[in-house]
């Protein structure tokens, strides 16, 4: 178990302030000295890898501390209840990180924390191909514009359906005019959330929050396998074939990678990543 930990508190969204006081009370009562702006710590916890803003020096910091095959724990507004659970994860919040939620479930936790899934309502024919902000790790080395254009050229062997395309809200790109476009609609009395349904026929996303939302949701999500919804997602040859996965393990599964303010200062989830400290 890691002894000292950094932490960057001018490197963090402003809407962190309650879950990153959080993770670290937590730390400090697990005997884990925090450290403000330190290179030379055991691990580090960084709010997001989102590589913009007041974030984007966490860059450097990430990739220091990989470098010496040290631990980054990583905070962020979770996909379950934007706002109110958070997620956190070591070394990436895909797939690749690594969250500790496939063992000891506990089987109640959807209810505990109000999330059940839907079933599934296409009354809109369209495809939304959902992009993700050009910045993020999650997304490294990936031309955005480019890969949007490759789903639907592949979407076309298999349906004839609209398809629309929505990007990033804080991360716009152009496409060509013959492309139809869908503009996230910011949700008034927010922070940060912005309107997507899930009445369409499938999402398209890479591995951000709209694969997971989309599934909970009953949404066909089509993922790449760093989604942590690829468990449940669908190959874009079987766009046209009724959503019937059983997403009853899965569910279960995702709501142990999400916490609440008060669950994040209780601890529930240093237990379960303490493993690869």
């Amino acid at each position: 178990m890691i002894k000292t930990i950094a932490y960057f508190p001018s490197q963090c969204a402003i809407n962190s302030g309650p879950a990153m006081s959080a993770v670290l009370d937590c730390l400090q009562s697990a005997k884990i000295q925090t450290q403000e702006n330190s290179m030379t710590a055991d691990a580090a916890v960084i709010w997001s890898v989102l590589w913009s803003g007041r974030m984007a020096a966490n860059q450097q910091v990430y990739e220091h501390y990989r470098a010496q095959n040290k631990p980054v724990i990583i905070a962020e507004v979770g996909s379950l209840y934007r706002g109110n659970t958070w997620k956190v994860a070591v070394n990436n919040v895909t797939a690749d990180g690594y969250y500790g939620h496939q063992e000891k479930l506990d089987w109640d936790r959807p209810k505990k924390l109000k999330i059940s899934q839907a079933i599934t309502i296409s009354s809109n024919p369209d495809i939304v191909i959902v992009l993700q902000h050009a910045r993020s790790l999650q997304v490294a080395g990936i031309d955005q514009a480019a890969w949007a254009q490759k789903q639907i050229t592949e979407l076309r062997k298999y349906t004839d359906r609209p398809i629309c395309v929505r990007s990033h809200p804080r991360s716009v790109l152009r496409l060509p005019d013959d492309i139809a476009m869908q503009q996230p609609q910011k949700i008034p009395g927010t922070y940060d959330s912005f309107d997507l349904r899930f009445d369409c026929h499938a999402v398209i996303n890479y591995n951000s929050g709209p694969g997971i939302q989309a599934a909970i949701a009953g949404c066909r999500p089509v993922v790449d396998a760093s989604s942590l919804a690829h468990p449940v997602g669908i190959d874009m040859a079987n766009i046209e074939i009724p959503y019937n996965i059983n997403r009853d393990k899965w569910l279960v599964e995702i709501c142990h990678t999400e916490y609440t303010v008060e669950e994040l200062a209780t601890g529930q989830w240093l237990k379960r990543i303490q493993s690869v400290l």
